[in-house]
């Protein structure tokens, strides 16, 4: 079922159940005012019958017939007996009908009855008089009210029938209107292809959940086109890189298999394939690791900092002895300070990247790697004094397979700082690069606890 169908089948369902509340409300109220009415109209007919036939003795002619002014005429299927002490009946000699010797004595005893039997209700008074005491018992049937009744249910029924009618077809119209912005954006995003990510919602000024929805899917297009575009670049750096050491390769052995050759040109050419087959597993291990960085990571154990960053120290200045690292720690003695929940490994390649990068790009100067806290979290920096970064390049520096144009002279191929950059925010960690153009670069990383 579509969503503006069920919005007019809820609202309908809403409506018809407080209307039906209301018309119920009104239908029982007016029940029981008829009720009340014709019980009162009962005791006045009580009343008035025992005036009328008891006072007759006691009043002088003109009186008698104010009496007979105030008596109306009958109640429809009325039945009226007058009992005396004796359980007699007077005054109305009926024999057809007579009340049963217990509803006498119980309006004897309590002055005073009113119950309903089917469609008849019946009223008894107990009346006290100079010539005796007396019961009198009145019934009839509201055949008048029970008509009104009846018709007043049958207006009801057909008002709460067309009331739902009217309030279906009006809750699918409003549902329309409502949804019809909805249809729209349903419509614009039915075009839009991976090839025209470029696309935008128009959107309306306003707050509202529609704006907002638009606006949501907007990011979300301009997330997914720069995906794409990283994508696409990733795909065409990654070729070039791997077809150069492997067409380095096919290159040197098929000059070297042109000809007979001694066997230390063998070894020059198996030397080189070797080193070329060295870079073409660092730059594979390097992509490796990179889509790994890009898989949400669920193994987190708790990693002491401190111990990570003199783990990566220890491991470049044996892999690089020519280096030169300085390592200074300003931390208080309880090491849960600086204890997180991370993955050791991914967080080893991301630290150990930048800290490569450093003395790499200072030509084994001094790096300067300090650990803190800040406002409570823990914080490593990594600073340098080598040939530091354009300030252009500075918001390029985490993209794969950019380097910039004052680092086409070392090695590498633009992965680690992608790499470190896609490690850390899994871990929520936040980046900062402050460099100077042939001062230095420092590298702030900022862990959240």
């Amino acid at each position: 079922m579509k969503v503006r169908d069920r919005l007019s089948l809820q609202f309908t369902n809403i409506s018809a159940i407080i209307l039906l509340g209301i018309l119920s409300g009104i239908y029982f109220l007016t029940l029981r005012y008829k009720e009340n009415d014709f019980r009162i109209r009962l005791i006045d007919r009580a009343i008035t019958n025992a005036e009328l036939f008891l006072a007759q003795d006691n009043l002088s002619e003109e009186k008698f017939k104010e009496v007979q002014k105030k008596f109306p005429l009958s109640l429809p299927s009325e039945i009226v007996r007058i009992y005396n002490d004796h359980n007699e009946s007077v005054f109305i000699k009926d024999s057809s009908f007579q009340w049963p010797s217990s509803v006498i004595n119980q309006v004897r005893k309590q002055k005073f009855i009113y119950y309903s039997q089917d469609l008849r209700q019946i009223v008894g008074i107990y009346y006290v008089d100079n010539s005796g005491n007396f019961t009198v018992l009145v019934s009839a049937i509201d055949v008048y009210g029970a008509q009104q009744m009846h018709q007043l249910f049958l207006v009801m029924l057909g008002i709460f029938i067309i009331s739902v009618f009217i309030h279906f077809f009006a809750g699918r119209l409003f549902a329309r209107i409502a949804l019809s912005p909805i249809i729209k954006v349903i419509n614009e995003v039915k075009i839009i292809r991976s090839s025209s990510l470029d696309k935008r919602l128009e959107t309306k000024g306003g707050k509202d959940e529609i704006n907002e929805l638009v606006y949501t899917f907007n990011n979300l297009l301009e997330h997914l086109e720069q995906s794409f575009g990283a994508q696409k670049a990733f795909v065409a750096h990654a070729s070039h890189e791997l077809r150069t050491p492997v067409t380095s390769i096919i290159g040197e052995v098929e000059v070297t298999l042109s000809q007979e050759r001694n066997k230390e040109e063998y070894k020059t050419t198996l030397e080189g394939v070797l080193n070329e087959s060295a870079r073409l597993n660092d730059l594979i291990n390097n992509l490796f690791d990179l889509a790994q960085a890009n898989v949400e990571i669920s193994d987190f154990q708790d990693v002491r900092l401190d111990e990570l960053i003199w783990q990566v120290k220890d491991e470049w200045t044996n892999k690089i002895p020519e280096s030169n690292v300085e390592l200074y720690y300003n931390l208080p003695e309880d090491p849960k300070k600086y204890t997180i929940q991370g993955n050791s490994h991914l967080l080893f390649i991301a630290v150990g990247n930048i800290l490569k990068n450093a003395i790499k790009f200072s030509d084994n100067k001094i790096v300067t790697c300090k650990m803190f806290l800040q406002n409570n979290s823990p914080v490593i920096s990594i600073r340098d004094i080598g040939i530091g970064i354009n300030r252009e390049d500075i918001q390029h520096v985490f993209q794969p397979f950019f380097r910039g144009a004052n680092a086409r002279g070392y090695s590498g191929y633009g992965i680690g700082l992608s790499l470190a950059d896609k490690i850390l925010r899994l871990h929520n960690v936040r980046i900062s690069i402050y460099s100077d153009l042939g001062k230095g670069t420092e590298f702030v990383l900022s862990f959240s606890k």
